[in-house]
């Protein structure tokens, strides 16, 4: 299994998979990291998700999925805000 969300600093590091797990936020990958350690990423991160309709349409073009960039958009706008709302709530 590799991670392919592009704003985690583990972008493209492949994991050994454990299993998928379906957890309070969505579904989950269980993984072993270099080391023999557990941890654990929403699905969607990793390169076992559906690839998102607009990235395929784009081809190339476009290495972000259209539900990340929603995602970081509403985290900045909350940032810029001052709301602490989202902020500790994302999976390392």
């Amino acid at each position: 299994m590799r991670l392919i969300h592009p704003f985690h600093p583990r972008c493209g590091e492949a994991f050994e998979f454990l299993e998928r797990l379906n957890s309070w936020r969505g579904d989950v990958v269980l993984v072993l990291d270099g080391q023999g350690r557990r941890c654990s990423f929403p699905l969607e991160w990793t390169d076992m998700a559906l690839v998102d309709a607009f990235v395929a349409a784009a081809g190339e073009g476009c290495p972000y999925r259209t539900g990340d960039l929603v995602e970081l958009a509403d985290l900045v706008a909350g940032l810029l805000s001052g709301s602490r709302h989202g902020v500790g709530e994302m999976t390392p």
